[in-house]
C-alpha cells in the first residue's frame, strides 16, 4: 500500500500535523492498522524534498513547536495522476501454502493432500470469523471503509479456498498418471 499517496490524499482537504495524519490513516483509511510515526515523518520528509508538500511551523506555548503539512500544486497533480491510474495488482507468488505443497510432494512420508486439508480447515475458520465480523459491522452501521476492507478479506479467502480446490484437482490428476 502506498503510504506516500495515502498521506497526499489525507492532505488534500487541508493542512495536517504528522500525528493527525497517522490518526486519520488508522481510523479513516485502514482501520485496525498501525502506522508508526517514523514511517509518517520519513514519508513527509521525502514528500517535502520532492516538492509535493510544504510545511509551516506552528508555535505552541505549552508544547514543542509542530510542523503542519499541506499539499503543493505538484502534490495535488501527483495525487490526481495516482487516482486515475490503475493499480498494479499484487501477485506476490511467495506463498507459504504453495511452499508447503511443493515440499510435501518431495518429502517421503508427506502427503500434499494432508497439507491441503489443514490449510482448507484453517481458511474456513478464518472465513467464518471475517464473515461474522463483516455481518456485525454492517448490522452496527460501521463506516463504509471498514465494511469494504472486510469484504475484500472475505473475497480473498474465498479465492484462496478455490485455489486449494484447484490444487487438489491437479494433484489428483498427477496421481492418476
Amino acid at each position: 500500500m502506498s503510504i506516500k499517496h495515502a498521506l497526499l490524499g489525507l492532505l488534500a482537504n487541508g493542512p495536517l500535523h504528522g500525528y493527525d495524519l497517522k490518526a486519520a490513516y488508522e481510523q479513516e483509511l485502514v482501520p485496525e492498522s498501525h502506522l508508526n510515526y517514523g514511517q509518517v515523518y520519513t514519508t513527509l520528509e521525502r514528500l517535502s524534498r520532492d516538492g509535493l508538500v510544504t510545511h509551516d511551523v506552528v508555535r505552541q506555548s505549552e508544547r514543542p513547536d509542530k510542523k503542519v503539512y499541506e499539499l503543493t500544486r505538484e502534490g495535488r497533480q501527483q495525487l490526481r495522476d495516482w487516482l486515475t491510474t490503475p493499480s498494479r495488482l499484487d501477485l506476490d507468488l511467495r506463498n507459504e501454502t504453495y511452499l508447503k505443497l511443493m515440499l510435501a510432494r518431495r518429502l517421503k512420508g508427506s502427503d500434499p493432500r494432508e497439507v491441503l486439508a489443514i490449510e482448507r480447515r484453517g481458511c474456513f475458520e478464518r472465513l467464518h470469523e471475517v464473515s461474522q465480523t463483516r455481518a456485525r459491522a454492517e448490522k452496527e452501521g460501521a463506516p463504509l471503509h471498514a465494511i469494504l476492507l472486510l469484504e475484500l478479506a472475505v473475497l480473498q479467502l474465498e479465492a484462496f479456498l478455490k485455489w486449494l480446490e484447484r490444487c487438489e484437482e491437479f494433484l489428483n490428476r498427477e496421481k492418476s498418471k
